[in-house]
This record gives C-alpha cells, structure tokens and sequence, in this order.
C-alpha cells in the first residue's frame, strides 16, 4: 500500500485521505442523533472517488467503514462497585481542599475519582492503590445550550463513571515493570523536579514539554485563549520538531550515521510521547516524524498528504474520536493546512492558518479573537524560535540562581501583556451558534481558499466564506425571535429575557455556588454556563441586569459576570447598595456600570411589548429573602411574575385583588417557604416554573410546594429535571416552550 511510483493510479497529491475521511464520517453516523447529514457526506464521498476510477480507495473506504462500525459499537455500561482504583502517580491533581484524578478499575476500565482533602499529601513515584468509600455515579451531561459537555468529552476518552469519597487511603502498588509505568513515574519525577524553577518557567517547562498546563493558572489561559494561541501550549507539537532538530545536528556533529539515528528515534519518539502528556499534537507531531523515517529507510514515495493521512488513520484506530474534540479538530486542520498552503513569506503562511482555524474555534467558542491575526505572526515564531528553546536551556542550568532570575524576567515581560488580557472582552467578535454541518461548509470553502491563494479566482472564495460569516452573524445577532430562559445553574436562579430582532436583553440574577465545606472551587456558574449561552446567542452584552436579593445563589457570581462580560446597567431595589455584602461586589465597577435603584411601582419599558414593573419591596431593601425584589413582566400581553426568595407573607402582599399571571417562577425555588396556596389561587398561573439543583442538599423543591400545585391542578417545569427551560416567542408564531430535554434528567 505505502510503495508508490509515478505509473501508480495515485496521483501525488494523493487519496489515502479519504478512506480515513469515510471512517470518521462513519463514526459520526454512530454518535449523532441526526446522522442523514453525515450519511449524505459519506456517499458523496464515495461517489468522488467511484467517478474517479479509485477502485483501490473505493475498497479500502468500505474496509475502513466495517473498522469504524466495530470502533463505535457502545459498551454495555453498569454502575462500578469497586473500592480500589489503580492510578499513576502523574494522573493525580491536588488542589487546596481537593484531590482527583484518573485511574483505572482491575478491569480495566477507566475512570475519574475525587475526595475532599485536609493537607497535601506526599505521592510516592510509584504505581498507586487508591481505597475509599466511593460513591459512584454517571458523569453528568450538559443541561444548558452552549454548555461544555464533560460527559461527551469522556466518553471520547472511553471515560463513563466518576468517584467520590468522603476520605481515601494512598498506597503503593507492587512493583510495576511494564514500560508504560516506567514512562509515568518518569513524567512523575520530571514534573516534580520542574516544581523547582520560577513560577513562569515552570509552566513553560509543564505544559509546554511534559503537556501539564496549571488549571491555576486562569489569567495566563484566558489570556492566550483570547489571544488565539492556547494552541501552542496545547496540541501544537512544536517542541517534537525542535527536539528532532537539535538530535540530527548534534548526531551529524558527532558523525553517528544518520540510519542510526533514525532508527533509535523511531523507538523514542513514541515513548517520548506518553512523557510529553500523550496530548493529539505530540502524537501527531510524533507520527509524522516516525512515517517519514519509515519512508527515508525503505525508499518510499509517499506523497505529504499520504503521510498526514497515515498518521490519522493511525491515531483514530487507538483515539477513535480524535476528530470530535477541538484538540483534535485544531491540530489536525491547521497540520493539514501546512501541507496545502503554497506561500513563501511566513506572515502570509500564519495569516491563511487562522482563516482556516476560524470555522473550528467559532463552531467550538462562539467567538473569534481579532488579535488572534497578529498574535500568531508575532508570537508563534517567538514561542518556536525562542520560548521553547529557552525552556530547555532552563533545564540545563537549574542550579544557577542568576540565570534563572534571568530568564524569569524575560518571561515576566513577555507573559505580562498576555495576563492582561485576561478579562478583556474587548478582544473577542462575538458570532454566535454555527450549525455543525455550516461549519464544515465554511471549511471547506477555508481549505479551497488557502490552497489556492496564489490563483485569481481565491477572491471569489474569500467573498463567499465571508459572506458566509455576515449571514450567521446577522442571524445570531438580530433572531426572529425573542425568549425567556431559566438557565440550568443548579441551586441557583439565573433568567434570560431578550426581545427580538434589535435584540434587548435582561439578566434576572447571575447565580452563585453556596460554600460548604473547605473546598472551595474557583470554578463558577457565570464562566461555566451564563456566558457560554449568551455567546452561543450571539449576545455581546446585556442591558439590563436585576438583582432580587442578597442571597449567594443569586448574585454570588455578579463580579465575575461584570468583569467577564459588558454590562450597561444593573437594577436592584432601593437600599441594597447598604448591603455589605452587595456592595463589595458592586463597587469595583461604579464607574464602568450604571447602577439603578428601584423603588415600588417603578416601570421599564424595554419595547412597547415588553414591560417590567416592580411590585415588591415596599420599604428600602436590606438584601435578604423578605425583601427580595419582585417583578411583574409583560410581553406581547403575557405576564410573568418573578419573586426570588420572597416568603409567604408578602407573597400575599403583592396584589390587592386578583391577577391573572401566565407564568409563575416558583419563590425560593420551590421551598415550602414560598408558594402560598392562597396566592397561587390568586394569580392561577397556567405553568409554574421551578430553578434548582439535581440532588440539592435542601430537597427542593419541596414535597408540599409540589402537593400544592398538584392539588390546584398547576402543571410545573423544573431545571432539575429538564435542564435548560426556554419560552420562545415573535410576531408571526405562537409561543412555545423548549425543553433542554425532553426526558428527565437523572
């Protein structure tokens, strides 16, 4: 298969891709609900290569269809009861309060674990035994649009099950002789001997060598992600290359035969790529360097594009969704646009790879960086050229004090205007949801016009693809619809209400984790889940912010929203500014946000549809649940009654007479606090809407609010059992409700 002449029947740019192309499409079909678009590509496909005459490729498409059918054939899943998991010591993560990681059962089978941690432990480089109470369960799904989904991205892993324990023992193994243990508790001791350098040599020596980026560092990633380079540090590969590189000299320095070489690095490099964190561009990067030896020592004419296809084709039989993930997408889409882009002048090279990493990055983000242009031509070189090699020099003299000092001052200027980055919004062109097979439109179109950047004609394709853009932009920006969405947050409240068209837009509470316990995440629902959404929208800022009261679960994740996200106003009731507590998250921003004092009676009109009144508190506010700010909103002749926390008291205070209320979110979500049945036979809502946790530690909602509703015949929606809850509505079409699922979430 590899020996190729010019009178073979391929030609050389070459067709091995697309029996690998037929075995994801094939893969596709399998995971996806909706599988005709896939179904439709892979017969296209075929169809190329039969008019082609590629009998040969034609038999090898259908031999790699039969692979991908026994690839993606589902395990039969049942709920782990093993007390002991099998773990290398590289795989563990410890935080303040928490330790995790992932190991694997006696079977096997792999899986993540956790448990509370009062002090640092000391984990020995051996292969370890982990005991505990585990308490076992599935990992959850994403219940939100625009929410990453965990359980998909494990499951490409073959990960299904997570543990935890209340407490847990650490013990060592027997001795482990197999060569894969050996390369972990090598990547083990160099990641603890790395420990040792200054903080921004450290990280570069972590990720960028031994593929270990620090989740605590969250300014330099946000940073780089805005920057358009997180790449680099992740699923580039670079440093295979550079080490390749200053092996041959240094051997052809040395006069060793150049065969010699070769060979000892066909056996290294894989090696070298499980201590380099086995991340998809080191394999990658890995790959390519060992099929180019393979090529040199057998005399073989593999063309550039065989070559790329080969080493996919073998890292999708060992990752058979390598091409599911951004990692993935990106490493091999940008390696692939190497081997067709035909320029000379490098900035014109690194210009025409982020055009083609545009559709991936937005399909996956939502958003695309506008410094990401002119970061890539200015630092991908910097990190290639002098990063990385300045990296290893580190490691060379670690006991050096002053030339540590040194370096760390060089990275400290560098790494400074990136950090700053962090929490610049400003960077960012917010284009919202693009539809799965849009987005392999707008690459293909991508690749046609980079490759054929040199031709006339590549105008052509550059006007349609950003054509292209404008229209999902204009879609996402400017929808045909309006919405009121309860966010999934958890134990919490977050609501989302926009208008259509010129779209405005209001957030009800930003929610918040409650703090039990000593572990304290620095993970939070605002970055996680509500931002995500709104870019996934196509929202680049909200108008209009209303906090109801106080409370953690509410408005815990205010200051990171303001700071993460352009904020115009933010409306509480009159007196809540007094609050401690509010005001500390409030004050950092005064001069960027303009903030609103309501006062009973207050009316917004966001349109002439769309009203809000403030119904409740009477009194200046003091933050807590009686007093939590009530809003009576109107649209299109709907109303909606939103009372956060407020107790059964002054429920029964908001209206003197009767009102009628279309759509009711249940007080204290769904707590026996709220909810009086003589106030619900006041207003008579048509639905109840209730926001809370899967599993929350306070039952809610409560077994009396929901004997209540059903009592009074209420039919009721809850976030803990449908994730997302979204109220769609226009001037063409009746309203309608979406469930994020239509099954109970479990």
């Amino acid at each position: 298969m590899l020996k190729l002449n010019h009178s073979s029947q391929f030609d050389n740019r070459g067709w091995y891709i697309f029996p690998v192309l037929a075995l994801q499409l094939t893969l596709a079909i399998l995971v996806n609900s909706f599988f005709w678009p896939w179904l439709i590509l892979l017969a296209l496909l075929v169809l190329t290569v039969w008019q082609n005459q590629r009998y040969f490729v034609l038999l090898e498409i259908f031999i790699l269809i039969g692979v991908g059918f026994y690839l993606g054939q589902k395990p039969q899943l049942t709920l782990p009861h093993n007390k002991e998991i099998i773990v290398y010591p590289d795989q563990i993560k410890q935080k303040p309060g928490w330790i995790s990681g992932t190991g694997t059962l006696s079977n096997g089978q792999k899986v993540l674990f956790g448990s509370p941690l009062t002090k640092k432990k000391n984990i020995p480089a051996q292969v370890l035994k982990i005991k505990g109470d585990w308490q076992w369960q599935r990992i959850a799904p994403a219940t939100n649009q625009g929410e990453f989904d965990f359980r998909k991205y494990y499951q490409q892993q073959n990960i299904y099950y997570r543990a935890t324990a209340s407490q847990m023992t650490i013990t060592p193994l027997l001795p482990q002789k197999s060569l894969r243990a050996y390369l972990h508790l090598l990547r083990y001791c160099w990641l603890q001997s790395f420990q040792q350098l200054p903080h921004w040599l450290k990280i570069n020596a972590c990720s960028l060598l031994l593929g270990d980026f620090d989740t605590s560092e969250v300014d330099l990633r946000a940073g780089l992600t805005n920057l358009g380079i997180i790449h680099i540090f992740s699923i580039s590969g670079l440093h295979v290359y550079l080490l390749v590189r200053i092996l041959i000299k240094l051997t052809s320095f040395l006069r060793i035969p150049e065969e010699s070489v070769q060979l000892v690095l066909f056996f290294l490099l894989p090696m070298f790529a499980v201590i380099a964190g086995s991340g998809v561009g080191v394999w990658r990067a890995c790959g390519l360097q060992m099929v180019q030896i393979i090529q040199s020592h057998f005399h073989w004419q593999i063309s550039r594009h065989d070559r790329f296809a080969l080493v996919l084709l073998g890292q999708t039989l060992f990752e058979p969704y390598v091409l599911f993930s951004l990692a993935g997408q990106l490493s091999y889409l940008l390696s692939y646009g190497l081997i067709i882009i035909q320029v000379n002048k490098a900035w014109q090279r690194s210009l025409l790879i982020n055009f083609l990493s545009a559709p991936v990055l937005i399909f996956h983000t939502y958003s695309f960086g506008w410094l990401t242009f002119a970061a890539n031509i200015f630092l991908t070189p910097l990190f290639e050229h002098l990063i990385i090699p300045l990296t290893f020099l580190s490691l060379l003299i670690k006991k050096s004090t002053q030339l540590l000092q040194i370096l760390e001052r060089f990275f400290d200027i560098i790494y400074a205007p990136v950090t700053a980055l962090a929490d610049c919004h400003k960077t960012q062109l917010i284009v919202g949801h693009l539809p799965v097979m849009v987005a392999m439109i707008f690459v293909v179109i991508t690749l046609i016009a980079v490759s054929s950047s040199s031709h006339s004609h590549s105008k052509y394709w550059y006007t349609l693809l950003l054509l292209g853009y404008c229209l999902v932009m204009v879609g996402n920006h400017f929808p045909s619809t309006g919405q009121v969405t309860l966010i999934d947050i958890g134990q919490g409240d977050s609501i989302l209400l926009t208008t259509p068209f010129r779209r405005k837009t209001c957030l009800i509470d930003t929610g918040g984790k409650l703090r039990f316990g000593r572990y304290h995440s620095s993970s939070n629902r605002v970055e996680q889940i509500t931002i995500p959404y709104l870019k996934y929208q196509g929202i680049n800022h909200l108008d209009y912010v209303f906090l109801s009261h106080q409370d953690a679960d509410h408005i815990g994740d205010l200051q990171v929203l303001l700071k993460k996200f352009p904020v115009r106003r933010v409306c509480f009731a009159d007196g809540m500014q007094n609050n401690a507590a509010v005001n500390r998250q409030l004050n950092p921003f005064k001069k960027r946000v303009q903030f609103c004092r309501l006062h009973l009676n207050d009316e917004i009109i966001i349109t002439p549809q769309f009203k809000i009144k403030v119904l409740w508190p009477r009194h200046l506010s003091t933050g807590t649940n009686e007093d939590s700010l009530s809003l009576l909103v109107t649209i299109q002749n709907i109303k909606w009654l939103f009372t956060g926390d407020l107790n059964q008291a002054n429920e029964l205070k908001l209206f003197k007479r009767p009102c009628l209320i279309d759509f009711f979110k249940a007080g204290h979500h769904g707590s026996k606090t709220a909810s009086n049945p003589q106030f619900l036979k006041m207003i008579q809502p048509k639905l109840v809407l209730i926001s809370a946790g899967r599993h929350n530690r306070y039952g809610h909602p409560s077994p009396e609010t929901m004997a209540t509703l059903k009592k009074l015949q209420i039919k009721a929606l809850s976030t803990a059992e449908h994730g997302m809850l979204t109220w769609r509505y226009s001037n063409w079409h009746k309203p309608q409700w979406q469930l994020f699922s239509k099954e109970k979430i479990k």
